[in-house]
């Protein structure tokens, strides 16, 4: 059933289009200083790569947290989107009271639950996506999309963002049957290794949604860094580290120079201790574009990888067990 989730990705992306340009916000009564994304799991990762999509042009800081508590500087003046497919995440709701509070701008983005109740008996402003049946991972564009053009609305986020949105359907669309063709090929050269995933800053969020994906569909534990940063670091881990090992690196023509020759630099040391160096070429002529190929692209590795397993790509037990046990706690 994963796989059917995965391939219907840019469908889903298309209905996301359609849900954002329909949607009618309120203006704040106060100017808008900073910007807060409020969401876990597979409803937060949306957050870490809006962020990168407008870094080079939003006026603002923006922040993607990942927890119970909002930081200090939250208050009137910042704009708080909260993120929860199902209306429940207890990190978030906790937090979103906090921001309640502090009287900031709030933008729900959730299927239902507590957060689309509470939306609605405090008037505020509320995107509904749809409550399907699947897991909130495999909604990622559900949330992106709309953080983007509630970003767009409030003046973060330039019309540029959304035509590119709308251009990576289509490369998706087009690459769809090669994409999967890739993964296959990724795939039986990653198993039986330890994932160690790549990219350079401004792709953060592709190296961080590969290990999640890894996790959750693959049942693999996995590692992330990115360029410059690991050089400054984990390199030399690469140098003093037994075990058998698999280095993903995402790569795109737009890359700095000098990331690039890090990269090239980094490869001759790595692949004297893993066993596979693989190298992904992101495709695409924009940011958002080759995120969307590269997020494509990983989940139908982490759906091959799962399936060479012989393990449930659906199935997160853990999870559940964990969500039970807090509940237990609660009620004690």
């Amino acid at each position: 059933m994963m796989n059917v989730f995965i391939q219907e990705f840019p469908k889903q992306l298309k209905v996301a289009m359609e849900i954002g340009e329909q949607v009618t916000l309120s203006k704040h009564d106060q100017p808008i200083h900073n910007i807060v994304v409020l969401g876990m799991g597979g409803s937060g990762i949306g957050g870490e790569f809006v962020a990168e999509f407008v870094r080079d042009t939003c006026s603002v800081p923006f922040l993607s947290c990942k927890g119970y508590r909002l930081p200090a500087y939250v208050g009137k003046n910042t704009l708080v989107i909260a993120s929860s497919f199902s209306g429940n995440t207890e990190e978030t709701l906790i937090a979103f009271e906090q921001a309640l509070g502090r009287g900031s701008k709030i933008v729900c983005i959730s299927s239902g639950g507590k957060m689309i109740e509470e939306a609605k008996r405090l008037n505020l402003d509320c995107i509904k996506i749809p409550a399907v049946q699947q897991p909130p991972r495999t909604c990622l564009g559900y949330s992106l999309v709309q953080q983007l053009f509630v970003l767009n609305y409030f003046g973060f986020a330039d019309k540029q963002c959304i035509q590119d949105l709308k251009a990576s359907i289509a490369l998706l669309e087009e690459h769809q049957e090669q994409i999967k063709v890739k993964a296959s090929q990724f795939a039986r050269k990653m198993e039986g290794k330890f994932p160690v995933i790549y990219a350079t800053d401004r792709m953060g969020a592709v190296a961080l949604r590969l290990r999640q994906q890894l996790n959750e569909n693959s049942k693999l534990l996995a590692m992330h860094h990115v360029f410059p940063e690991m050089n400054h670091n984990e390199l030399v881990g690469w140098t003093k580290q037994p075990g058998s090992y698999v280095a993903i690196v995402f790569r795109s023509a737009d890359d700095l120079e000098r990331n690039s020759k890090r990269i090239e630099i980094s490869k001759g040391i790595i692949t004297k201790a893993a066993d596979e160096f693989l190298e992904v070429d992101c495709i695409g002529d924009s940011l958002i574009e080759q995120a969307m190929y590269a997020v494509h692209l990983g989940d139908w590795i982490t759906w091959e990888l799962a399936e060479a397993r012989k393990v449930d790509s659906i199935e997160v037990d853990v999870i559940d067990l964990l969500k039970q046990e807090l509940a237990v706690a609660a009620l004690g």
